[in-house]
């Protein structure tokens, strides 16, 4: 079994074989035998039956000396051996090899998909490695090497990192709350630079955004809107505040947060979306409200999402509604056969008619002056997006950008995650822009030193901070928080 990979990329959606053990051959029933080889991640592993095809078998009549003596019963019983089925991936060669570029010398994942089909078009994890390592006499000495690395490349970060999704939460929030009809694209709160809440906790605003309406919420990216508004979803719902929570759980799970999407790929991870007993029990008992599990408001505390289901939410958007299966391999065979689980729609439970609001906020962010990543602007391109800023307890900052483009007959959505790299606006967004512009452009028509800004960069935690053609770019408005939950009455600090 040879494997040669001309490009040396896409690793991690390629996976690697190796000679079987004792165990797989004995789970085999028979097929394998000491000697053969196996996929062991990836696709390699993911369709490995597909791959291996069937073996021939060939009777021999022998002496006893056990020396051929022709075929048995004149090949009656011999089988031909069959070829392993051909596949297509859905990954955009071009993309996935500028993407990859755009990631060297940073840790992060970059998940493209096209949200009218599932199709993912780009699948990054970095840092990555040459597959061809891999390959050859010098495999053993390569795996450890990449093993035993520190930023592990062996990581499958876009299906196996979990983040705690920051303000690009507000999103799915605002969705819910339109949903349970508590706010409407109408409805204002007054933000005076932070939300109150319990008795002396205090979820503090980035800017003084006075009487804010739910676009410029989303736009502006204010915290204190969406304390209110989870407020609401959670404590005047007309229900006991556990019930309302369980409610408000099982519109977010709809989203494909905390379970596993089902990708073609081995070792995908469900992220975190806590229940109400995890509460009850925290608190001893179950009156416990809002105040109690208000970072969930903004993206933070107990969640955790992994850079796929960021991008599938953001083909939700796309879809006003609904998303097909995120997947790699789109059709198999001769006959380029589609599985049946990738045509089946998958509703989010949330009307069409909420989403227009949220994406007028989206546009805004990237299209006008006062959003987030107006430096991210496309030319002739509305992308509709979303910045964030995840507070990691071990370093710095996490930055965090989705989208979506074209706002009308979308053609790709997008999350882009770069570990320890601040502020979204600052390198996420940047890297999503150039992403979605090579996409649908097939080019880059902006100044080479924008995108020489990004692939020079090293954001390697430790590097020496390294930011050619650096500019005051801009921030995202997004405040986040350790775990807050413990007691109602904490403050819950900003990252400006």
């Amino acid at each position: 079994t040879v494997r040669r990979y001309p490009d040396s990329i896409a690793a991690h959606f390629l996976g690697y074989i190796g000679e079987v053990n004792q165990k797989v051959i004995k789970k085999s029933k028979g097929f394998y035998s000491q000697g053969d080889y196996h996929g062991i991640t990836g696709i390699e592993k993911s369709y490995e039956e597909l791959l291996r095809g069937q073996r021939g078998v060939q009777n021999l009549m022998v002496d006893v000396l056990n020396r051929p003596k022709g075929n048995y019963a004149d090949g009656k019983y011999d089988t031909v051996a069959v070829s392993g089925e051909h596949m297509i991936s859905s990954l955009d060669k071009e993309l996935q090899k500028f993407g990859e570029q755009l990631m060297q010398n940073k840790i992060g994942s970059i998940v493209v998909i096209e949200p009218s089909t599932g199709e993912i078009l780009s699948f990054v994890s970095s840092p990555a490695y040459d597959p061809n390592l891999m390959v050859g006499r010098q495999r053993g000495n390569n795996y450890m090497a990449l093993l035993n690395d520190k930023y592990k490349p062996m990581f499958v970060r876009p299906i196996q990192a979990e983040y705690p999704p920051g303000s690009i939460f507000k999103v799915i929030n605002a969705l819910v709350a339109q949903q349970f009809k508590l706010i409407n694209e109408n409805t204002y709160f007054y933000c005076p630079g932070g939300y109150r809440y319990g008795r002396k906790g205090f979820m503090r605003c980035t800017h003084v955004h006075g009487s804010i309406n739910l676009k410029n919420s989303i736009t502006e990216s204010c915290n204190t809107y969406y304390g209110y508004a989870y407020s609401r979803m959670i404590d005047f719902a007309g229900m006991h505040s556990v019930n309302a929570f369980k409610r408000w759980r099982k519109a977010v799970s709809a989203f494909g947060i905390g379970t596993a999407l089902g990708i073609d790929l081995p070792g995908e991870r469900k992220g975190l979306l806590p229940t109400d007993e995890l509460y009850t029990k925290r608190f001893k008992n179950d009156q416990w409200g809002s105040a109690y599990t208000i970072s969930l408001s903004i993206g933070q505390g107990e969640l955790g999402i992994t850079p796929l289901q960021m991008a599938n939410v953001m083909a939700i958007v796309a879809n006003r509604g609904f998303f097909y299966k995120p997947h790699l391999i789109k059709a198999i065979g001769n006959k380029k056969v589609i599985k049946e689980e990738y045509l089946q729609k998958n509703n989010a439970g949330i009307d069409s008619k909420y989403f227009n609001v949220v994406i007028d906020g989206m546009s805004a962010v990237v299209n006008q002056p006062s959003g987030t990543a107006w430096y991210s602007k496309i030319e002739d391109i509305e992308m509709c997006g979303k910045t964030g800023t995840v507070q990691n307890p071990h370093g710095k900052d996490h930055s965090v950008f989705v989208a979506f483009a074209p706002r009308d007959n979308p053609k790709i959505a997008i999350a882009v995650i770069v570990e320890n790299a601040g502020f979204g606006a600052t390198w996420s967004a940047p890297i999503a822009s150039l992403m979605v512009e090579k996409y649908i452009k097939k080019s880059i028509n902006r100044p080479q030193a924008y995108t020489d800004r990004i692939i020079q960069a090293n954001l390697l935690p430790g590097a020496k901070e390294f930011y050619p053609a650096a500019k005051k770019i801009g921030t995202d408005n997004i405040s986040s928080t350790t775990n807050i939950n413990e007691k109602p009455n904490r403050v819950i600090r900003t990252n400006e």
